[in-house]
Protein backbone atom coordinates (compact mmCIF):
# COMPACT_ATOMS: atom_id res chain seq x y z
CA UNK A 1 0.00 0.00 0.00
CA UNK A 2 0.91 3.34 -0.82
CA UNK A 3 1.55 5.83 1.83
CA UNK A 4 -0.52 8.73 1.79
CA UNK A 5 0.89 12.16 0.21
CA UNK A 6 1.59 14.41 2.85
CA UNK A 7 -0.22 17.05 1.38
CA UNK A 8 -2.97 14.13 1.96
CA UNK A 9 -2.28 13.87 5.29
CA UNK A 10 -1.99 17.50 6.00
CA UNK A 11 -5.77 18.57 4.40
CA UNK A 12 -6.80 15.62 6.58
CA UNK A 13 -5.51 17.02 9.94
CA UNK A 14 -6.59 20.42 8.87
CA UNK A 15 -10.14 19.50 8.38
CA UNK A 16 -10.65 17.06 11.54
CA UNK A 17 -9.33 20.89 13.52
CA UNK A 18 -11.97 22.61 11.86
CA UNK A 19 -14.49 20.01 13.03
CA UNK A 20 -13.24 19.84 16.37
CA UNK A 21 -12.95 24.02 17.00
CA UNK A 22 -16.41 24.40 15.17
CA UNK A 23 -17.87 21.88 18.08
CA UNK A 24 -15.98 23.77 20.26
CA UNK A 25 -17.48 27.53 19.57
CA UNK A 26 -20.92 25.18 19.44
CA UNK A 27 -20.50 24.35 22.77
CA UNK A 28 -19.30 28.00 23.82
CA UNK A 29 -22.37 29.48 22.25
CA UNK A 30 -24.65 26.55 24.51
CA UNK A 31 -23.52 27.74 27.56
CA UNK A 32 -23.95 31.44 26.56
CA UNK A 33 -27.58 30.40 26.02
CA UNK A 34 -27.90 28.43 29.06
CA UNK A 35 -26.81 31.50 30.94
CA UNK A 36 -29.06 33.93 29.19
CA UNK A 37 -32.10 31.24 29.39
CA UNK A 38 -31.29 31.01 33.42
CA UNK A 39 -31.37 35.18 33.64
CA UNK A 40 -34.93 34.89 31.67
CA UNK A 41 -33.28 36.28 28.01
CA UNK A 42 -35.13 34.33 25.74
CA UNK A 43 -34.44 36.18 22.53
CA UNK A 44 -30.97 36.29 23.66
CA UNK A 45 -30.83 32.47 24.29
CA UNK A 46 -32.56 31.08 20.92
CA UNK A 47 -30.01 33.28 19.18
CA UNK A 48 -27.13 31.81 21.25
CA UNK A 49 -28.82 28.32 21.08
CA UNK A 50 -29.11 28.79 16.62
CA UNK A 51 -25.80 29.97 16.57
CA UNK A 52 -24.38 26.87 18.35
CA UNK A 53 -26.63 24.67 15.91
CA UNK A 54 -25.42 26.63 12.66
CA UNK A 55 -21.60 25.53 13.95
CA UNK A 56 -22.78 22.12 14.64
CA UNK A 57 -26.18 20.96 13.35
CA UNK A 58 -26.37 17.71 15.07
CA UNK A 59 -26.26 18.88 18.64
CA UNK A 60 -29.20 17.32 20.09
CA UNK A 61 -29.17 19.28 23.66
CA UNK A 62 -28.95 22.40 21.24
CA UNK A 63 -31.81 21.23 19.49
CA UNK A 64 -33.40 20.74 22.95
CA UNK A 65 -32.70 23.65 24.79
CA UNK A 66 -34.04 25.84 21.65
CA UNK A 67 -37.40 23.67 22.03
CA UNK A 68 -37.56 24.82 25.61
CA UNK A 69 -37.17 28.85 24.82
CA UNK A 70 -39.50 28.66 21.84
CA UNK A 71 -41.87 27.14 24.11
CA UNK A 72 -41.42 29.79 26.44
CA UNK A 73 -42.21 32.13 23.97
CA UNK A 74 -45.07 30.42 22.96
CA UNK A 75 -44.24 28.66 19.47
CA UNK A 76 -45.53 25.30 20.98
CA UNK A 77 -45.22 24.15 16.40
CA UNK A 78 -41.22 25.04 16.24
CA UNK A 79 -40.91 23.78 19.51
CA UNK A 80 -41.86 20.39 19.12
CA UNK A 81 -39.59 20.30 15.98
CA UNK A 82 -36.76 21.08 17.83
CA UNK A 83 -37.62 18.89 20.49
CA UNK A 84 -38.17 15.76 17.50
CA UNK A 85 -34.78 16.47 16.32
CA UNK A 86 -33.49 16.20 19.16
CA UNK A 87 -34.99 12.62 19.81
CA UNK A 88 -34.22 11.75 15.92
CA UNK A 89 -30.28 12.90 16.72
CA UNK A 90 -30.43 10.90 20.00
CA UNK A 91 -33.33 8.88 20.83
CA UNK A 92 -32.40 7.87 24.27
CA UNK A 93 -32.68 11.72 25.00
CA UNK A 94 -34.98 11.26 28.05
CA UNK A 95 -35.47 15.16 28.44
CA UNK A 96 -36.38 15.77 25.01
CA UNK A 97 -38.96 12.86 24.95
CA UNK A 98 -40.30 14.44 28.17
CA UNK A 99 -40.17 18.26 26.70
CA UNK A 100 -42.20 16.39 23.34
CA UNK A 101 -44.38 14.67 25.62
CA UNK A 102 -45.34 18.14 27.23
CA UNK A 103 -45.42 20.09 24.85
CA UNK A 104 -47.84 17.48 22.54
CA UNK A 105 -50.03 17.44 25.69
CA UNK A 106 -50.53 21.42 25.20
CA UNK A 107 -51.38 20.77 21.52
CA UNK A 108 -54.38 18.48 22.46
CA UNK A 109 -52.17 15.55 21.20
CA UNK A 110 -52.29 12.87 24.42
CA UNK A 111 -51.89 9.87 22.94
CA UNK A 112 -48.36 10.92 21.26
CA UNK A 113 -48.18 12.67 24.14
CA UNK A 114 -48.11 9.51 26.49
CA UNK A 115 -46.10 7.48 24.10
CA UNK A 116 -43.04 10.25 24.73
CA UNK A 117 -43.99 10.36 28.65
CA UNK A 118 -43.55 7.08 29.01
CA UNK A 119 -40.27 6.74 26.97
CA UNK A 120 -39.24 9.06 29.06
CA UNK A 121 -40.02 7.47 32.40
CA UNK A 122 -38.34 4.22 30.54
CA UNK A 123 -35.38 5.49 29.69
CA UNK A 124 -35.10 7.67 33.03
CA UNK A 125 -37.58 6.08 35.64
CA UNK A 126 -35.54 7.92 38.54
CA UNK A 127 -36.83 10.97 37.67
CA UNK A 128 -39.90 12.37 39.25
CA UNK A 129 -40.44 15.14 36.91
CA UNK A 130 -40.95 12.58 34.05
CA UNK A 131 -43.87 10.73 36.48
CA UNK A 132 -45.35 14.01 36.98
CA UNK A 133 -45.42 15.10 33.58
CA UNK A 134 -46.75 11.39 32.04
CA UNK A 135 -49.48 11.56 35.29
CA UNK A 136 -50.21 15.22 33.96
CA UNK A 137 -51.12 13.24 30.44
CA UNK A 138 -52.38 10.37 31.69
CA UNK A 139 -54.87 12.90 33.59
CA UNK A 140 -55.91 14.68 30.41
CA UNK A 141 -56.82 11.93 28.75
CA UNK A 142 -59.12 10.62 31.48
CA UNK A 143 -57.02 7.89 33.24
CA UNK A 144 -57.29 9.23 36.44
CA UNK A 145 -55.93 5.80 38.55
CA UNK A 146 -52.61 6.05 36.07
CA UNK A 147 -51.86 9.43 36.19
CA UNK A 148 -52.69 8.73 40.41
CA UNK A 149 -49.97 6.16 40.04
CA UNK A 150 -47.73 8.46 38.04
CA UNK A 151 -48.22 11.26 40.70
CA UNK A 152 -47.25 8.86 43.58
CA UNK A 153 -44.07 7.38 42.17
CA UNK A 154 -42.89 11.48 42.28
CA UNK A 155 -43.38 11.96 45.07
CA UNK A 156 -41.91 8.82 46.30
CA UNK A 157 -38.54 9.49 44.23
CA UNK A 158 -38.88 13.39 45.74
CA UNK A 159 -41.12 14.03 48.45
CA UNK A 160 -41.16 17.45 48.33
CA UNK A 161 -42.11 17.99 44.46
CA UNK A 162 -44.68 20.75 44.65
CA UNK A 163 -46.40 20.17 41.06
CA UNK A 164 -46.64 16.44 41.24
CA UNK A 165 -48.30 16.94 45.24
CA UNK A 166 -50.75 19.35 43.52
CA UNK A 167 -51.30 17.49 40.59
CA UNK A 168 -52.42 14.30 43.11
CA UNK A 169 -54.74 16.28 45.03
CA UNK A 170 -56.29 17.06 42.11
CA UNK A 171 -56.72 13.66 40.51
CA UNK A 172 -57.79 12.45 44.07
CA UNK A 173 -60.71 15.11 44.14
CA UNK A 174 -61.68 14.60 40.83
CA UNK A 175 -61.72 10.56 42.24
CA UNK A 176 -64.12 11.79 44.50
CA UNK A 177 -61.35 11.24 47.75
CA UNK A 178 -61.77 14.55 49.26
CA UNK A 179 -60.13 13.59 52.40
CA UNK A 180 -56.99 12.16 50.21
CA UNK A 181 -57.27 15.48 47.95
CA UNK A 182 -57.17 17.57 51.16
CA UNK A 183 -54.44 15.81 52.54
CA UNK A 184 -52.29 16.51 49.21
CA UNK A 185 -53.01 20.41 49.40
CA UNK A 186 -52.04 20.67 52.83
CA UNK A 187 -48.73 18.99 52.39
CA UNK A 188 -48.38 20.83 49.48
CA UNK A 189 -49.00 24.10 51.71
CA UNK A 190 -46.74 23.29 53.81
CA UNK A 191 -43.65 22.81 51.19
CA UNK A 192 -45.01 26.33 49.58
CA UNK A 193 -47.79 28.23 52.07
CA UNK A 194 -47.63 31.66 49.26
CA UNK A 195 -49.22 29.43 46.23
CA UNK A 196 -52.56 30.74 45.74
CA UNK A 197 -53.59 28.04 43.02
CA UNK A 198 -52.68 25.05 46.13
CA UNK A 199 -55.13 27.26 48.19
CA UNK A 200 -57.47 28.16 45.64
CA UNK A 201 -57.96 23.70 44.89
CA UNK A 202 -58.05 23.37 48.91
CA UNK A 203 -60.59 25.74 49.26
CA UNK A 204 -62.38 23.66 46.22
CA UNK A 205 -62.01 20.46 48.09
CA UNK A 206 -63.12 21.79 51.61
CA UNK A 207 -66.00 23.71 50.18
CA UNK A 208 -67.31 20.30 48.33
CA UNK A 209 -66.36 18.72 51.98
CA UNK A 210 -69.02 20.96 53.74
CA UNK A 211 -66.06 22.89 55.63
CA UNK A 212 -67.76 26.50 54.26
CA UNK A 213 -65.42 28.28 56.96
CA UNK A 214 -62.31 26.75 55.83
CA UNK A 215 -62.95 26.61 52.42
CA UNK A 216 -63.76 30.75 52.38
CA UNK A 217 -60.36 31.16 54.41
CA UNK A 218 -58.69 29.45 51.52
CA UNK A 219 -60.24 31.18 49.39
CA UNK A 220 -59.35 34.59 50.34
CA UNK A 221 -56.11 33.41 51.06
CA UNK A 222 -55.44 32.62 47.32
CA UNK A 223 -57.34 36.05 46.42
CA UNK A 224 -54.25 38.00 48.71
CA UNK A 225 -51.90 36.30 46.81
CA UNK A 226 -53.29 36.45 43.47
CA UNK A 227 -56.10 39.41 43.57
CA UNK A 228 -56.62 38.64 39.62
CA UNK A 229 -58.04 35.19 40.60
CA UNK A 230 -61.39 34.92 39.06
CA UNK A 231 -61.68 31.78 40.05
CA UNK A 232 -60.98 32.10 43.90
CA UNK A 233 -63.06 35.21 43.06
CA UNK A 234 -65.69 33.22 41.78
CA UNK A 235 -66.04 30.87 44.27
CA UNK A 236 -65.81 33.27 47.16
CA UNK A 237 -68.92 34.59 45.86
CA UNK A 238 -70.81 31.31 45.92
CA UNK A 239 -69.34 30.16 48.96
Amino acid sequence: MRPLPLLLIFCVLVAELAVAQSRADATAHFNRAAGLQAKGDLEGAAAEYRRALQLNPDYPDAHNSLGMVLEGKGDLDRAIAEYREAVRLRPDHPYAHNNLGNALRKKGDLDRAIVEGREAVRLRPDLPSTHNNLGMSLKRKGDLDGAIAEYREALRLKPDHLAARNNLGVALNSKGDLDGAITEYRQALRLKPDDPDVHNNLGIALYSKGDLDGAIAEFRQALRLKPDDTVARTALAKS
